[in-house]
């Protein structure tokens, strides 16, 4: 596919930007869904190869802007902060091969621009159709941009073919350090054949001293006659330009929250002949009886050409259980290699969840020592919809014994109710591949308004002690946000937090005791102001502290004497520094703490 190079993300809606913070790699980490071009074909006739076994060979390297260059190597980067080095079919170990090598080179807020220029491969002038194989190894940062350009008159012109667009940030390609193999059909660079044809690999990086981009086994190849290969596909096709998060492709509906389904597939012909009535076809295996089989209207594809395939207007049956998809494109041409035509997806109906995570941890966010709060967009099509409670996945990453909490937020990101804390035991916790959730239970009920967006987040202190929130599957632009509690703003994050709404009313009984005073605060996370609400078994005389990081007091009062019940304290943000606090209630001998953060203005 080629397209025009885009230099930045707008802000849409209402976070302004993605956001990710540098973070080692773990085990926990390493297998996100592939990228829509990547994947390994049966065999085809090679044109032309390159393994940099002999070295360079006549590839030249051009910087424009900052320190990394791609270079030649044997070893990649070993450090903690990239996948390591490049397992291809002729790399490590004991092979080489090429990389931009932006943890080991760059510098922070140091743009990057290096490409590396193949020699000229000729006689190929005869060839109207080629696809471009290669190895690689990627992982993203923020919107760093990896690109394949292609000239055919000798590096006049050249025509941009992506990579990687599909890779969240902060993620690697699938099982890396091992290569992922991609392939693209590269025919509308070549005009019908050239003579003098040039490859350029580009990385690109405006923040500098991001991660890294290798490559190895290039290869030319020819096309097979008939030949469709899928893309990408979705059963819940949603833009950042829609009004609400509605049509999000969610993993479990609750029974009365099913809606339209929005079928979409992107096709390419790969093949040297037009494909005559190519069609989505979309088999759906529903709960019982409850199986149908659905095509989008035909198109007819030229050779190198891609187009998008529809189908709505169907609603699945309100029957609990999975929905199995196979999404496939056909043709009337026999394909010759069926193996890349179609993906396999599903979703569940629930009673009482609602979900937009793969159910099994594949990745996870932290923020550092920077208190923050990451969660997911729903919308609410139901009138009579109360929120009992709030999921959360954890990885092994976090630190037992630390509190969360978790808060529903509306449209506006204004808090509507959140969760007591929660003491992290080190059996909830997730290795790749599981799904352990934490049931926090919001302090009173929650009525959901009809049609209205609403965000879930689970909130961390911050601290020496770690959260990291578990991920799993890929969030379109805008759809999953984290607030960063050092800047004291929201942010749009590409990765799925593995954080769920919980209709059952039987999820609001709090397990366990809440302390001596059944302390809690509302929020816990605040900018101008929250109440701290405790419960007295007995009328009694009440006093308060509030100390900083380090334990200094830096409030205090004097309540008088309270009767028995419930009753709240308010305090004012205006003037406390931003970070943890410890808020201390004393009820004659009596002492109950809870931690509040002061964010600051968002």
């Amino acid at each position: 596919m080629a397209t025009t190079l885009v230099f930045g993300q707008d802000p849409v809606q209402r976070a302004p930007s993605c956001w990710n913070a540098r973070t080692p790699m773990a085990p926990a980490h390493g297998h996100e869904r592939p990228s829509a071009v990547s994947g390994e074909r049966s065999a085809a006739a090679v044109l032309w190869s390159e393994d940099f076994e002999s070295g360079l060979g006549g590839w030249t390297v051009n910087t424009q802007t900052g320190a990394v260059s791609w270079q030649l190597t044997s070893t990649g980067n070993t450090g903690g902060y990239t996948p390591g080095p490049l397992q291809s079919t002729t790399g490590y170990p004991g092979g080489s091969w090429i990389v931009a090598d932006s943890d080991e080179q760059g510098t922070a807020g140091v743009a990057e621009n290096t490409t590396i220029t193949s020699p000229p491969i000729t006689g190929l002038d005869t060839v109207p159709f080629m696809l471009l194989r290669f190895e690689q190894s990627f992982r993203q940062l923020n919107n760093d941009i990896t690109q394949v350009e292609v000239s055919s008159d000798g590096g006049t012109s050249w025509t941009v073919f992506p990579v990687n667009g599909d890779v969240p940030g902060n993620q690697s390609t699938p099982g890396a350090p091992v290569s992922q193999t991609v392939v693209m059909n590269i025919s509308a660079a070549l005009n019908g054949g050239s003579g003098d044809i040039r490859l350029r690999f580009h990385w690109l990086s405006f923040e500098g001293y991001t991660y890294s981009w290798q490559v190895d086994d290039i290869a030319l190849l020819t096309v097979e006659a008939n030949d469709l290969r899928l893309i990408s596909a979705t059963y819940a096709d949603w833009s950042p330009d829609e009004p609400d998060f509605d049509g999000l492709p969610y993993t479990i509906y609750p029974i009365d929250e099913l809606r339209e389904l929005k079928f979409k597939a992107v096709a390419i012909n790969n093949g040297s002949q037009p494909q005559t009535n190519v069609r989505l076809k979309a088999d759906i295996d529903g709960p019982g009886t409850n199986d149908v089989v659905l095509y989008s209207a035909p198109i007819t594809l030229s050779p190198g050409a891609v187009d998008s395939l529809y189908i709505t207007g169907y609603t699945p049956v309100a029957a609990l259980g999975a929905y199995l998809l196979q999404l496939s494109v056909v043709q009337d041409e026999p394909e010759a290699l069926p193996d890349d035509n179609g993906k396999v997806m599903r979703f569940e109906v629930q009673v009482d969840r609602f979900a937009r995570d793969e159910d099994a941890m594949q990745g996870d966010r932290n923020n550092g020592i920077d208190a923050y709060e990451l969660g997911n967009w729903y919308h609410i099509r139901s009138s009579d919809r109360t929120l009992y409670a709030i999921e959360v996945a954890l990885s092994a990453r976090t630190d037992p014994g630390t509190l969360i909490t978790a808060s529903l937020y509306d449209e506006e990101l204004e808090l509507l109710m959140g969760t007591e804390e929660h003491e992290v035991l080190a059996g909830e916790l997730n290795l790749q591949g599981q799904h352990e959730f934490i049931t926090l239970p919001l302090i009173a009920p929650m009525p959901l308004e009809e049609d209205k967006d609403y965000l879930v987040a689970v909130s961390h202190f911050g601290g020496s002690e770690e959260v990291w929130t578990a991920t799993s599957g890929i969030s379109a632009p805008q759809s999953s946000l984290i607030f960063d509690g050092g800047s004291g703003q929201w942010y749009y994050v590409t990765v799925t937090p593995m954080v769920r709404m919980n209709f059952d009313p039987a999820a609001s009984v709090i397990e366990g005791p809440a302390g001596p005073l059944g302390l809690r605060a509302m929020p816990s996370l605040f900018d101008d102001r929250t109440t701290i609400r405790f419960d007295l078994p007995a009328a009694t005389r009440v006093r308060w502290e509030l100390r900083d990081a380090v334990g200094r007091i830096v409030r205090s009062g004097e309540e008088g004497l309270r009767p028995a019940g419930t009753h709240g304290i308010d305090l004012n943000g205006a003037g406390l520094a931003p970070g943890v606090h410890a808020f201390t209630v004393i009820d004659g001998e009596r002492r109950s703490t809870i931690r509040i953060v002061r964010n600051g203005a968002r």
